[in-house]
């Protein structure tokens, strides 16, 4: 999830997260909400309503550095 977001500018769109793991790994949508609460709570990415049913999600600076974009 953080390599897919770093690959995207540091942030994506719930669906098309949904989507770019879904050809790679078997994944339902309640597994992908279950791992980004996970990583929500440990700093690595914001999530954020954009509509009722659009969520976007940051990679935060934490995130960012965790990965080695940034120092």
């Amino acid at each position: 999830i953080l390599e897919i977001l770093a690959e995207n500018g540091g942030i994506i769109k719930d669906s098309e997260l949904f989507e770019l793991l879904r050809r790679e790994y078997d994944i339902s949508i309640s597994d992908l909400m279950k791992y980004l609460m996970i990583l929500e709570m440990r700093g690595y990415i914001s999530v954020s309503s954009a509509s009722e049913n659009v969520r976007i999600i940051h990679l935060t600076r934490y995130g960012k550095e965790q990965l080695g974009l940034i120092k």
